[in-house]
C-alpha cells in the first residue's frame, strides 16, 4: 500500500491550505461555520464530530475533500476517480489528523493491506451549484507504526452539498520529465510549511514530484548538495520523487528561482535521486502561487 504514503503529503498540503483559508466571523468575533460550505461531520468516540471549514477539489482524475474544525482536527479525502460512485476506503484515501499531528488515523492497514476498512460513497456532483454531497465510514488506523495506538471506528460521515472547484480553474503550473519522460500532473499544491514553500503534484499514477524552497530565498540559482545526509542541515532547496514502491531524495542538481512575490513564485528546476536506479529529473518548469 506505498501508494497510500505517497499521497500523504499531498493531502497534508491540500487540508493545511483549507486551514489557513478564511472563516466567517459574525460581527461579535466568535468563530462560527460558514453558512455556505455545506456540512460535514461523522461520528467517533462516542461524539459527533462537526467541521467549520469545508473545501473540495473535483480534477479529471480526483476527488479531494477537506474539513476542519477551529481546534485544528481535519478530514481528508482523496478518491481516484470523478464520478458519483461507492470507493473502497483501504484503497483511496480517507483520514482524520488530530491537531498539532503530521500523523492520523488512515482507512487503510499497512499489516493487512486487503482488509475491507469501509467506503466513500459520492452520491451527488451538482454542476450547476458546483456543490459535492455524500457518505462515509471507515476503521482508522493510526499511521505512525512506530508508536501503535487503536483503531478507531469512524461511523454515520456525512458531506452535504460542500463547494468544489475544479482543477482547470487553477493557472498553476508545474512540469517536468521524468527520465526523459513528460510529467503529467493531475493535482499541484503550493504552501508554506516549516519556512520552506513546497510545490507538490500527483499525477494519473499517484507519482508524486515535488521541490522545497527555503522561503527567505529571492532569485538566483540555488544548488541541491544533500548536505542533510552528511552534517544534519537541510539544503535550501530540495526535490523528491515517490512511485508506488519508495521515496526518493534529491542528492544533485539545482533550483533556480526566476522571479518571486508575497505569493507567487515561478523557476525552473532539475535533480537527480539517491536509490540504485536513481531517477532523472529535467526541464523541471514551476509558475504557482502559495
Amino acid at each position: 500500500m506505498r501508494k497510500l504514503k505517497t499521497v500523504s503529503q499531498l493531502i497534508l498540503l491540500f487540508i493545511t491550505t483549507l486551514i489557513a483559508s478564511c472563516t466567517y466571523e459574525p460581527v461579535d468575533g466568535t468563530v462560527e461555520p460558514d453558512p455556505g460550505i455545506g456540512i460535514f461531520q461523522a461520528d467517533f468516540n462516542g461524539a459527533t464530530w462537526k467541521s467549520n471549514r469545508n473545501e473540495a477539489i473535483v480534477s479529471g482524475n480526483f476527488i479531494q475533500i477537506a474539513a476542519s474544525n477551529s481546534k485544528g482536527e481535519n478530514f481528508g479525502i482523496m478518491i481516484d476517480g470523478s464520478t458519483v460512485g461507492t470507493y473502497a476506503a483501504n484503497i483511496n484515501i480517507v483520514s482524520f489528523s488530530p491537531a498539532g499531528t503530521e500523523y492520523g488515523y488512515w482507512g487503510v492497514n499497512d499489516d493487512n493491506p486487503t482488509e475491507d476498512t469501509g467506503s466513500v460513497i459520492i452520491t451527488s456532483i451538482n454542476t450547476t451549484t458546483k456543490t459535492i454531497s455524500g457518505t462515509f465510514q471507515f476503521k482508522g488506523y493510526w499511521s505512525d507504526s512506530d508508536t501503535p495506538i487503536a483503531p478507531i471506528q469512524f461511523t454515520n460521515g456525512v458531506f452535504k452539498d460542500i463547494p468544489y472547484t475544479t482543477q482547470e480553474e487553477s493557472a498553476d503550473v508545474f512540469t517536468a520529465k521524468v527520465g526523459g519522460v513528460n510529467f503529467v500532473p493531475t493535482d499541484i499544491q503550493a504552501m508554506v510549511v516549516a519556512d520552506f514553500i513546497t510545490i507538490g503534484s500527483l499525477d494519473a499514477n499517484f507519482n508524486n514530484l515535488s521541490i522545497a524552497i527555503k522561503n527567505t530565498l529571492g532569485a538566483g540559482t540555488y544548488a541541491i548538495t544533500n548536505t542533510m545526509a552528511t552534517n544534519g542541515i537541510a539544503d535550501e532547496v530540495q526535490g523528491y520523487y515517490e512511485d508506488i514502491n519508495d521515496e526518493y531524495k534529491a542528492v544533485s542538481g539545482n533550483i533556480t528561482i526566476t522571479s518571486k512575490t508575497a505569493d507567487k513564485i515561478k523557476g525552473t528546476f532539475q535533480f537527480t535521486t539517491n536509490g540504485a536506479t536513481p531517477f532523472v529529473i529535467t526541464e523541471g518548469k514551476f509558475d504557482v502561487e502559495y
